[in-house]
This record gives structure tokens, C-alpha cells and sequence, in this order.
């Protein structure tokens, strides 16, 4: 379940519940559907127990079922807002919004990772006159593409491909050198050669330095970013202070702003277990 899974006619059935019956209609099928994944995927369970110990929670079916429910709310909020669910029709409620504000005015990283409900933040970030250029992989790409570019409003939208190698890397420049925010998902490792080692619920943990390394060369700001499903048609928005090393050393700058990540993360992950939707065992080195 690291990426999304569903058929285009299950998805066109649960919207046409919510346009017919309401939100509280079509949760009743999305509960359905996530009681039947829990049921037969038996190794995803296996390998979150390890996860569900870190965070304080009891591994085991309860617990697995809770988290695939919250996944499937999650897939269920991108959808519907994709279909017209405006920012004003949401409860909103952002946390230490002033992080962000300043990012806006000099440009910078933002950090996000894959919990809670990260793809929301395209609506929300549409009231704010800035440019976002979302750094993705091939996986991602196409998903995103289909999500948020569809709308004219969406033009301030850019997807940087990392599989367009130093055109990608050119891309990056411009927008920082134009004061404009990059956004990365860094809780994931996809090159061996692209970590750094942080302590993260109380583990040794890899993350992927790509964008740590990006902000220590650029002189970029960072601020960490989560944004969490607070209950129905209800969005927590949560930015970090913003994040600079005193380290003297690239290796120990780097080191140092990821593990400062690894905190902000850490806290609204143990506030909101049930939204780290990283079903693998996070803990495996590469």
C-alpha cells in the first residue's frame, strides 16, 4: 500500500455515493473496503507491528484496520476534492502558519513525508500568491499530474521529475533563485547513496538526504510541513519552525538539518499514528 490502490470504477462508485447521499453514505463503503484489505493482507500487517511498538499502540489486526481505514479516508478527501470541495466547505486549523509566511516571502524547501494528508495541500496552498514545484519521482508524477494540473488555477503548480536527471537539478536552481518553495517527501529511500542516518522514534532510521543536501548548497530555508485528516471534512496544517544548522561540516550540516526534520516529524506522528502511511518495514536498511 506505499502507493495507492483502487480501481477507477470503485472510485467512481464511492463519489457518486458522496454526490447522492452525503459523506457519512459513502464512509459506510469505504469502511467496507478497508475491513476487507485488513482482512487479506496479512503480510502488510506483519510488517507495520514493529511501527505500531515505536508509536505506543497495540500491533495486530485492531490496529492495522485502523490505520487502512485512515488511509482510505485519506485516498477518499483527495478525490472528492478533486471533484469541487473547496478550502471553504473544510475546517482548516494551521499551526505556527508564520514559518510558512516567511518561507513565502524568500523561497525555500518544504519538507513534507508520506503521513497524513499531504496531497490537500495544493487546495490550501492556493490562497497564498506563491509558486510551488513539487519534486516527484516517475512513481508519483503521473498520480500528481492528474490530481492538481487540471485547473487553471493549478498553473502555479510545477512537477520536477527526478527522471529528467540534470534538467531536473536546472529546474531546482531556477526556482530557488526565483524565491520560489520547493516541496520534497524525504521519509522514503530510493537510492542507497542518498541517505542520512537520524534517530526517529527512538530508532536508528535512513532518510533520504536529496533534499537536505539541495537546501545546504542552494542556502535554502527549510520548514517542515504535515497536514493531517483532523476528522470528516476537517485539515490540521502543521509547519516546523524554520529549520537552520550552526554545523561547520557538509556531513554534519546535512545530519544535523534532518535530524532537526526527524523531530518536527516524529511529534505528528505520535499525535496522529494511525496517518503514517508508509505500509513497509520502515526500519529495513537498503
Amino acid at each position: 500500500m506505499s502507493q495507492y490502490r483502487g480501481s477507477p470504477l470503485g472510485i467512481k462508485l464511492i463519489i457518486a455515493l458522496y454526490n447522492l447521499f452525503g459523506y457519512s453514505t459513502a464512509k459506510v463503503l469505504i469502511y467496507a473496503v478497508a475491513l476487507f484489505y485488513a482482512i487479506v493482507s496479512k503480510k502488510n500487517r506483519q510488517d507495520l507491528n514493529s511501527y505500531y511498538q515505536a508509536v505506543g499502540v497495540s500491533p495486530g489486526f485492531i490496529s492495522y484496520f485502523h490505520h487502512v481505514y485512515a488511509f482510505s479516508l485519506t485516498i477518499f478527501d483527495r478525490f472528492i476534492a478533486k471533484e469541487g470541495m473547496q478550502e471553504s466547505t473544510i475546517k482548516v486549523e494551521r499551526v505556527n502558519v508564520e514559518a510558512f509566511e516567511a518561507l513565502q516571502k524568500t523561497g525555500g524547501m518544504l519538507m513534507f513525508s508520506h503521513h497524513g494528508n499531504w496531497a490537500q495541500s495544493f487546495k490550501i496552498f492556493q490562497t497564498y500568491d506563491i509558486r510551488l514545484n513539487i519534486i516527484g519521482d516517475e512513481m508519483i508524477d503521473e498520480n500528481l499530474q492528474k490530481l492538481e494540473t487540471a485547473s487553471d488555477e493549478n498553473k502555479r503548480i510545477n512537477i520536477i521529475s527526478l527522471k529528467n536527471g540534470m534538467q531536473a537539478m536546472l529546474d531546482i536552481a531556477r526556482a530557488l533563485q526565483n524565491n520560489e518553495i520547493v516541496i520534497i517527501m524525504v521519509d522514503r529511500v530510493k537510492e542507497p547513496n542518498k541517505t542520512v542516518e537520524v534517530d526517529f522514534l527512538g530508532r536508528a532510521t535512513l532518510f533520504h538526504s536529496g533534499g537536505f543536501e539541495i537546501a545546504h548548497m542552494r542556502k535554502a530555508p527549510i520548514v517542515a510541513c504535515d497536514i493531517v485528516r483532523a476528522g470528516d471534512q476537517q485539515i490540521k496544517v502543521q509547519f516546523s519552525e524554520i529549520i537552520t544548522s550552526s554545523k561547520d561540516k557538509k556531513a554534519e550540516i546535512i545530519q544535523d538539518l534532518a535530524q532537526q526534520y526527524a523531530h518536527f516529524l516524529e511529534k505528528v506522528v505520535r499525535e496522529y499514528p494511525w496517518q503514517w502511511f508508509n505500509f513497509f518495514d520502515f526500519w529495513k536498511r537498503p
